[in-house]
């Protein structure tokens, strides 16, 4: 029976300083949704606040349809936001 050669084992430094990498990825990430969904709330806030202060009538309300269209894009991107970094790291894993 043949016993196939071991790969070299690689330095721990070099597995440290990719998992350091890996995670500097994550939580970037992390940290722009989390202030890009908190930017989005505060402007909402402040743009009903504006319409109360200079007393204009609520805006027009949405129709279903408008609703699901903003739906679905909105799902869009999210998912796009979601699939690039996911594509980056395996690609980053793979070739490393």
């Amino acid at each position: 029976m043949r016993r196939w050669a071991q790969p070299a084992a690689r330095p721990l430094q070099e597995v440290v300083i990719e998992t350091l990498i890996l995670s500097a990825i994550f939580v970037s990430i992390l940290i722009f949704v989390v202030i890009t969904i908190g930017r989005l709330l505060m402007r909402r806030r402040e743009q009903r606040e504006r319409w109360e202060q200079e007393g204009r009538p609520e805006p027009v309300p949405r129709t279903p349809e408008e609703k699901e269209r903003d739906r679905r894009t909105a799902i869009t991107w999210g998912c796009l936001a979601l699939a690039l970094p996911v594509v980056l790291v395996l690609l980053y894993t793979v070739t490393r």
